[in-house]
């Protein structure tokens, strides 16, 4: 049965409430600074989520699906026309295992209705979910560490009440979640990496939503798709920032160093993009119609820099040359030759020039 508002806002009030004194007991029993000789803890580190899959360097790269309404069957149809595409029509199965916990990781950031494109559709992330069940996942975990309110975003998105429907769990932030993940090695001593400006770099070691990743066997991301005022889209790469902790608001000061550093930081198993509704301008919280226009499409892609290039130029309508994290990521974890030798040593793809797949066949597109 789906869940009142009302009654998803106590479960996340109960569930903050109850995170909050936990994680005022675990303060009081864990001297973190040392002072009792118990040390800090050591940073966590993520694994490559794609490495396990069975994927053919041959097949499709990224794969769009089109079609016309808002309504869940059409969607449905859309998502599942989109990850049939990659890796000979299998769907989800050829990412997943059975038994597998899969993370689903939609953009909940704001307090907005579906209508006005701030997050991902809930239909996109009820037919995720649903296809995961068919695939044989155990679980579904559904997180995201958004901007105002957990709950609230969660109810009023209609993600809450999607994943609901679908018989997974959404996963409410809360502070014993977060944990320190080491996104570069530490240095030859132990010490934690301290991020090099002159290289474009944000991240060293940073708190984390590490509960919902620690669960995970299998990531996938399904950003919305939209205008950002700071680095003018945010899509996949961008998506990852609501797996950050801390005082993640001082990076808006080199937006394009941490989005590139998300890319590096998390190698998915699939990203499915939403561009059902994309918010065209007054990004990312939006809050007028006028901002945004039908999409009518899904993407599903191994590649999450080709697809947020190819996004950015055929759903937001501009030059991905001009958009400078893309640039800065493939520098920090594009491919630097073609061909299986370099997806055998990396065990992902990576490549800011989508056409580049276009010429070798490696993009599918289909209507439903």
């Amino acid at each position: 049965m789906p869940v009142s508002r009302r009654d998803f806002l106590k479960r996340g009030g109960a569930t903050l409430i109850a995170a909050g004194a936990a994680a005022g007991g675990a303060v009081w029993l864990y001297d973190r600074t040392g002072k009792a000789g118990l040390g800090q803890p050591a940073a966590e580190t993520l694994p490559n989520y794609f490495a396990g899959v069975d994927y053919p360097v041959s097949a499709a790269r990224i794969s769009v699906a089109r079609g016309v309404g808002t309504d869940f069957e059409t969607i449905d149809r859309m998502v599942r026309a989109a990850v049939g595409g990659l890796g000979g029509g299998p769907g989800l199965s050829r990412f997943i295992d059975r038994g597998d916990v899969v993370l689903v990781k939609p953009n909940v950031g704001f307090e907005r209705a579906p209508r006005f494109g701030a997050t991902t559709d809930p239909q996109v992330v009820r037919s995720v979910i649903r296809l995961c069940n068919e695939a044989g996942a155990s679980r579904v975990i559904v997180a995201d560490n958004p901007i105002e309110s957990a709950a609230s975003c969660f109810a009023r998105s209609g993600i809450a009440e999607a994943v609901e429907r679908e018989g997974a769990r959404v996963m409410i932030p809360a502070r014993v979640h977060f944990t320190p993940l080491a996104i570069r090695p530490a240095g030859a001593g132990g010490e934690p990496y301290q991020p090099d400006p002159a290289k474009y770099e944000a991240l060293g070691t940073w708190p984390v939503f590490w509960a919902p990743l620690r669960e995970a066997d299998k990531v996938i991301g399904v950003p919305a798709v939209k205008d950002h005022n700071l680095c003018h889209a945010s899509m996949g790469m961008k998506n990852w920032y609501g797996l950050l902790g801390g005082r993640r608001n001082q990076f808006h000061q080199a937006i394009h160093n941490i989005v590139s550093d998300l890319g590096f930081m998390m190698s998915p198993t699939l990203m499915i993009a939403d561009g059902v509704r994309v918010m065209m301008r007054n990004g990312p919280t939006g809050g007028s119609l006028a901002d945004v226009k039908a999409g009518h499409t899904i993407v599903a892609s191994v590649d999450q820099l080709a697809c947020d290039a190819w996004c950015y130029q055929n759903l937001l309508e501009r030059d991905p040359a001009a958009l400078r994290y893309l640039d800065l990521a493939q520098g920090k974890y594009g491919e630097t030759e073609s061909g299986p030798r370099s997806y055998a040593r990396a065990r992902r793809f990576g490549t800011r020039d989508w056409k580049a797949y276009r010429n070798r066949g490696l993009i599918v597109e289909a209507n439903v």
